[in-house]
């Protein structure tokens, strides 16, 4: 890697997420807009446009917020996605833990 590339990495915005009992308990499952996820986004960027997902194709977790794309810290990325699988199962909400994980603002 490029002292140029570790440069642009350590110049992108961290944000630390925290999804709460509350984030849970007021999310709602297979909802993209609405998951606790996203729930603990709106209230972390005072904001209703959040957007959390698994891409299909890749497995990635793809967040949104107010049209910035974020992506999860490759060393939380499976515990987010297992939250979000967890989380959008039948009763699912009842099986998950409040979690911390980290974001990272993508690249124009």
């Amino acid at each position: 890697m490029s002292y140029d590339i570790l440069w642009e990495e350590e110049k992108k915005m961290k944000y630390k997420i925290n999804v709460n009992e509350e984030d849970i308990k007021n999310g709602i499952p297979s909802n993209c807009n609405a998951c606790a996820i996203s729930q603990a986004l709106r209230r972390e960027f005072n904001t209703d446009e959040t957007y959390t997902m698994i891409d299909d194709a890749t497995g990635d977790v793809s967040i949104e917020i107010d049209d910035k794309k974020f992506q999860v810290n490759h060393m939380h990325e499976s515990d987010v996605a297992d939250f979000i699988y967890d989380f959008d199962q039948e009763d699912g909400w009842s099986k998950v833990k409040p979690m911390t994980f980290e974001i990272i603002e993508r690249s124009a």
